[in-house]
């Protein structure tokens, strides 16, 4: 079981930040539909994880793309320029994605 939160942590990063390139970036604080793709993007990533480790359930793969998506959006809306990533809102964001995480490990 504790082998799965590393697997979890580089997934993550690899979906939030690598795949995430500049032009997404941008074009998700402009468009839902890109924030939608890249909420798709990042939960698939995720499940791919989760069910390379058996736990894997539908209602997982919804929920972080509910989530991711929903954390975004609020983060997009309340702060309209890209802050620098260490900022607290940013780190704040990092946490309640990490705690989707850990909530569809330990949920069963």
């Amino acid at each position: 079981m504790y082998l799965i939160l590393p697997l979890l942590i580089m997934a993550h990063i690899f979906a939030d930040f690598f795949l995430q390139l500049a032009r997404l970036a941008i074009y998700k604080r402009k468009n839902i539909l890109g924030l939608a793709a890249h909420a798709m993007t990042w939960a698939f990533f995720i499940s791919l994880v989760l069910a390379f480790t058996g736990i894997f359930l539908p209602w997982k793969f919804l929920f972080l793309f509910a989530t991711h998506f929903l954390i975004d959006l609020l983060k997009i809306h309340f702060f309209e320029v890209s802050l620098p990533m260490l900022h607290p809102v940013n780190i704040a964001d990092q946490f309640l994605h990490f705690f989707t995480i850990l909530a569809v490990v330990f949920y069963p």
